[in-house]
């Protein structure tokens, strides 16, 4: 249903819900502050909500609108959507397309490591905030069981090649690489950052919100003034590119040139460093010989009877000491302890639940209270549950952990699914013996 209003949020004059694909509504808040409404997907959402970005959509409300569609309400950043930017600025620069991607396969990077994977992003997903930055405010989710880093990539590369059809047929072709060649997230940042150096967009925040704002272009600056005594000399031609060399460098402090110096480079270099110094210090010096001389030779024996007799006797080499350990190592810890007592909450309930599914197939007390969290829900159920074993039946056993949908604290809220592909819903809470489950739920 078409309306002029949405929740306590009054749309913009000749606005009206709902709003094109990938469109966004403007509207007004209750206080008088600017926002956008836009449907999102909730995945998300929630991984935005839980793990901001700078350059992520910062959702300031949620609601559902009549068609069940959820609807993501955030400030208004005052830009305009790149598509739109695109065309308006026709042919655009390496340079340019670089300030456009890094920052949003970051976000989608971002996105890809917390479980929420963008199967397709567009240039209708990206808005140019006031400041010319890029954020990524959309995006197709991918489907249910594709790896993250995968399907990021995937998506990730879709939004390039959009890019890429933006710029000239050279740049185009550097930006896309090899055909046929599968791409991970990596590489399409390293391609990226091979294009060009990145330059500010030449945005114009328009006043009204509406109108058009012309791309001001001004003529680059001619060559500096030259001394007149260098054009009469033989070497003019050597002196002149010196001279260019000489500016340029002094342009740029230090600083500003060793921050540009990219990790790997570091890496590298000290690696180098390190087996330099490692092998002066092994290689034995020219001037050095392994057996020692001293500076008066022995007497020489010059008959049988002057020779000691009895068996040789070696002189005593210098002894060793071995320490020895005052106790025994740690025994090492297993990789499910690892990940019960870890940061991770999705892995931890990964190995909470396959636990839970073997103590009830086995039924044990004491194995479910290595695994439920003493006095919460499921703790209850699982006790009902080994008491009368003949309503096991009806017990919900998710075992594929999906993704982290909120966390408040040190409790965390999972979607899951059971091994009848059916949807589940589990919390986990973190104690002093790590993480375990607090409730179970069908959804």
């Amino acid at each position: 249903m078409v309306t002029s209003s949405l929740g306590p949020y009054e749309l913009a004059s000749g606005s009206s819900w709902p709003p094109g694909p990938g469109g966004a509504v403007g509207g007004t808040a209750p206080d008088g502050s600017r926002v956008l409404l836009r449907r999102s997907s909730p995945a998300l959402v929630a991984a935005a909500s839980s793990s901001p970005h700078p350059h992520l959509l910062r959702p300031v409300d949620l609601m559902v609108d009549d068609e069940g569609a959820l609807v993501v309400v955030s400030d208004e950043p005052g830009g305009e959507r790149l598509d739109r930017w695109a065309r308006r600025r026709g042919t655009m620069s390496a340079g340019e397309a670089v300030t456009v991607l890094l920052p949003v396969l970051s976000a989608v990077a971002h996105l890809a490591r917390r479980g929420t994977a963008l199967g397709s992003v567009g240039l209708e997903d990206v808005v140019l905030d006031d400041r010319g930055a890029p954020v990524l405010v959309g995006g197709r989710t991918a489907q249910p069981g594709a790896a993250p880093l995968v399907a990021a990539a995937e998506g990730a590369q879709a939004l390039v090649e959009a890019v890429a059809d933006e710029l000239s047929p050279r740049d185009r072709a550097r930006l896309r690489g090899p055909e046929g060649a599968d791409t991970c997230l990596d590489e399409l940042v390293e391609r990226v950052h091979d294009l060009a150096p990145p330059v500010a967009l030449p945005t114009v925040v328009p006043s009204t919100g509406v109108e058009e704002a012309a791309v001001a272009w001004r003529p680059p600056l001619g060559d500096p003034p030259r001394s007149g005594w260098t054009s009469v000399l033989p070497e003019s031609a050597l002196l002149d590119g010196v001279a260019d060399w000489w500016e340029a460098v002094a342009a740029v402090p230090i600083v500003d040139r060793l921050r540009a110096v990219r990790p790997r480079a570091w890496v590298l270099a000290g690696l180098v460093a390190v087996s330099l110094v490692v092998g002066a210090a092994v290689v034995p010096r020219g001037g050095d010989s392994g057996l020692g001389r001293s500076d008066s030779a022995p007497p020489a024996v010059t008959s049988p009877a002057d020779r000691p007799s009895g068996p040789a006797v070696s002189a005593p080499g210098p002894v060793t000491a071995v320490p020895v350990p005052d106790s025994a190592p740690d025994e090492p810890v297993s990789t499910e302890e690892a990940a019960v007592r870890g940061d991770d909450p999705l892995a931890a309930a990964a190995v909470l639940l396959r636990a839970r599914v073997a103590c009830v197939r086995e039924p044990s007390t004491s194995c479910l209270a290595a695994v439920d969290q003493e006095g919460s829900p499921v703790a209850a159920g699982d006790s009902r549950i080994m008491a009368d074993l003949a309503s096991a039946g009806d017990l919900v056993l998710p075992t594929v952990v999906e993704s982290e949908v909120q966390r408040l604290g040190e409790t965390v809220l999972l979607a899951c699914r059971t091994a009848d592909d059916e949807p589940a819903s589990v919390l986990v809470v973190r104690t002093e013996a790590g993480w375990r489950l607090r409730e179970v739920l069908r959804r």
